[in-house]
């Protein structure tokens, strides 16, 4: 259990450090004498950064021991963030954040297979929802504190502190994660079969993806109409969305080892019911539907927190022989569908609404609700046996 808490812990990290410039904007701006925008595009550039560097990367790391990769991309981590905190100028600050960019999809790649492969017989669902339990707590505390930090004592501190952190974080997991050393894969079989499962699972990553991250990157947006007010009741409902995903971690990992197909049915199921309630709410007069509204911002927390564990366990799944490469194809569809949903929502609010926004993201969910329960293949409704992916 202290190797997937380490484990989680790095992801704890990952997250809060991808998403820094959100909570520290008008402070990066004003630094950096740039505009708030271009402040926003560092996630862009990030993201796309990820999609355009992790296959490359994890080709030409797939035969180092799993310990080594989690802890070089951990380690990179460290030093994006100092790099971010001496930065002279926003082309720096960009370069720096590239580092991060480079080493994210190969750290998304390998940790699920990681986790899985430290997990008890039948345990590997409820081993991966551990080390994603560090993304919801990013969320709820990560966000918040690294923002406070910010604020108090100025962005680079803030990302000083998460680089001395992962610093750590690497040391650790160097300490407790055995070595891991790559079988040699097995002869390719059922390649068509595989390359059907797993284009089905990254086609329901990138419509579910993309869904939420047109609403979510619009979340104070949708708290503004849904509720009439912001300020204090935008960090009340940010705390209910965080304090929710991480029930809804327990929860599948729960039930994922037992019913992973309707797990994931599930899940996208309550994710498409709480986008079209919020577009009900949203559409309504402000404040209106306000219960509704805060109903609907729990259920979505609590759900989609639990689809990235479904559908990268769904990866693992499918019968391949290099469970990274195949983890790396699922992250970079899942970072392209995060940059692209920022862009979709701006473009569906400056010609239309909020409220088309989140009828807009509900449809694309139940998209992909629909290419889960058509893909038996792809989405089991029992486990597969057991691989053993590293010794």
């Amino acid at each position: 259990m202290l190797r997937l808490i380490v484990l989680a812990a790095a992801a704890f990290a990952y997250v809060t450090a991808e998403t820094l410039p959100v909570g520290l904007l008008p402070e990066i701006s004003s630094d950096m004498s740039v505009s708030e925008s271009s402040v926003g595009l560092l996630l862009t550039f990030y993201a796309y950064g990820v999609a355009l560097m992790t296959m490359p990367l994890i080709t030409f790391v797939r035969r180092w021991p799993r310990r080594t990769v989690v802890v070089v991309t951990v380690a990179a981590l460290a030093v994006s963030q100092l790099v971010s905190a001496i930065a002279v100028g926003y082309p720096m600050l960009v370069a720096a954040r590239m580092i991060c960019a480079a080493t994210h999809g190969v750290f998304w790649a390998v940790v699920a297979p990681v986790a899985a492969s430290l997990a008890a017989p039948g345990q590997r669902g409820k081993a991966i929802a551990t080390v994603y339990a560090g993304t919801s707590l990013a969320l709820v505390a990560g966000n918040p504190l690294s923002a406070a930090v910010g604020q108090w004592l100025g962005w680079r501190m803030a990302a000083t502190s998460i680089g001395v952190i992962s610093a750590l974080i690497a040391l650790t997991l160097f300490l407790v994660l055995p070595v891991m050393n790559v079988a040699e894969p097995a002869k390719r079989e059922k390649v068509r079969t595989l390359d059907r499962s797993l284009v089905m699972i990254c086609a329901a990553t990138f419509l579910a993806v993309l869904g939420h991250f047109i609403a979510y990157t619009y979340f104070s947006l949708l708290v503004d109409r849904g509720l009439g007010s912001m300020g204090a009741t935008l960090t009340l409902m940010l705390l209910v969305y965080g304090l929710c995903g991480v029930a809804g971690i327990w929860i599948v990992g729960k039930t994922f080892d037992r019913w992973p197909r309707r797990s994931t049915i599930g899940a996208l199921s309550v994710v498409t019911a709480s986008l079209l309630a919020l577009w009900v709410a949203v559409h309504s007069a402000p404040g209106s539907l306000a219960v509704l509204a805060v109903l609907a911002i729990g259920l979505w927390g609590l759900a989609f927190t639990t689809v990235p564990v479904c559908l990268q366990s769904s990866v693992l799944e499918t019968p391949r022989a290099d469970p990274d490469k195949a983890s790396a194809v699922y992250v970079v569809a899942f970072q392209v569908a995060i940059a692209s949903g920022a862009l979709v929502g701006g473009v569906i609010i400056d010609l239309s609404s909020i409220a088309v926004v989140a009828l807009t993201a509900a449809l694309l969910v139940a998209a992909a609700l629909v290419t889960v329960v058509s893909s038996h293949s792809a989405f089991p409704s029992h486990r597969r046996r057991e691989r053993v992916n590293a010794s």
